[in-house]
């Protein structure tokens, strides 16, 4: 009997030992391809969101099983689109992450026909028009209406305007011009460039020193702010300037430690602490981005047929609550003042 008995408990064990392992290889691993600058002059970028991502698994520790499979693009188009053809064929990937509007765009039919999520993070939403493509970002209106307000009470009455002569900084440069009137505060100079082989634009800094404001607004990206920054400082040592995120994806960051700018810090203070204590330094503005990005992708994810609408209403967001207008992704950003 004891015999029968044991033998009995063998199998039951056996067979539940089986039944676990047919549940373990009934969850198959999830793979998403990451489509990202990790050579070039914008690495710098890219490896921020790449800490941005690793960090989720240490510090989120998800409960779904994935994969992440990167292609350096260098912040091509060409590159791109070849990117998210071998990760669609190839490696057969389940979801796609970018980093920049430019491949948000160019991806963007190639995920709409593999139907796949693509979740961006672009403020050029014209993309998300086309099936299974999102973007994660702040309304343009919001920044504005975050950074005049920050300013405002901060007593700078008069802007000199200086922006780059594309889609991002235009849309920016439209929302400052359209709200600094409800805030009491005028625009003394405005004034658009298209980046020059010379790199030289002291001409346009000197006609908007004129113009005595209180505090200067450069509208691009690096490597332009960096270069449109030294050259304002030589001749307005003590300006004041601010910018729309620039400063904190800078690979020049001392140029900027003690400016505000707007960006799109986290809110919760334990993570960023635990960011710190993991690289040696403070969250960056990409870091944080990808870290969300990634987060509410794997819960996407989770939810039978992708439910993106749910994700989002449940994803406890670094950047805190987060809604859904038609296929963006919005959260409030905040003013940070460079460290």
């Amino acid at each position: 009997m004891k015999k029968l008995i044991l033998s009995l408990c063998m199998v039951l064990a056996l067979t539940a030992c089986d039944n676990k392992k047919e549940e373990t290889q009934e969850k198959p691993v999830v793979k998403i391809g990451v489509i990202l600058p990790l050579t070039g002059s914008n690495a710098f970028m890219g490896e921020q969101m790449r800490q941005g991502y690793e960090f989720v698994q240490e510090y989120q520790h998800p409960d779904i099983s994935y994969e992440l499979i990167y292609f350096d693009d260098q912040q091509s188009a060409s590159k791109a689109v070849a990117g998210v053809k071998k990760l669609i064929e190839i490696d057969k990937v389940n979801a796609l992450l970018t980093g920049t509007s430019q491949t948000a765009s160019v991806v963007a039919d190639a995920v709409k026909q593999a139907k796949i999520i693509h979740l961006g993070i672009s403020s050029d939403i014209r993309f998300t028009q086309k099936d299974y493509n999102y973007t994660m970002a702040p309304k343009m209106k919001d920044e504005a209406t975050v950074l005049l307000g920050y300013m405002n009470e901060h007593g700078y009455d008069s802007i000199a305007m200086i922006s780059a002569n594309e889609m991002y900084a235009n849309l920016v440069e439209e929302n400052i011009s359209q709200l600094v009137g409800e805030y009491g505060m005028r625009l003394t100079f405005n004034e658009k460039f298209t980046p020059r082989a010379s790199n030289d634009y002291r001409l346009l800094l000197r006609m908007a020193a004129q113009t005595a404001p209180d505090i200067f607004f450069i509208q691009t990206f690096p490597p332009e702010i960096d270069i449109l920054t030294r050259q304002l400082l030589e001749i307005v040592p003590d300006a004041k300037i601010t910018t729309s995120y620039a400063f904190f994806i800078s690979s020049n960051p001392e140029l900027y430690k003690g400016r505000f700018a707007l960006n799109i810090g986290s809110k919760d203070e334990v993570f960023k602490k635990a960011f710190r204590q993991k690289y040696g330094k403070g969250l960056e503005q990409m870091s944080a981005a990808a870290y969300a990005q990634l987060s509410l992708m794997l819960d996407v994810l989770r939810y039978p047929n992708d439910d993106f609408e749910k994700a989002v209403n449940e994803n406890k967001s670094i950047f805190g609550k987060l809604t859904l207008e038609n296929h963006s992704v919005r959260y409030l950003p905040i003013v940070e003042i460079l460290e």
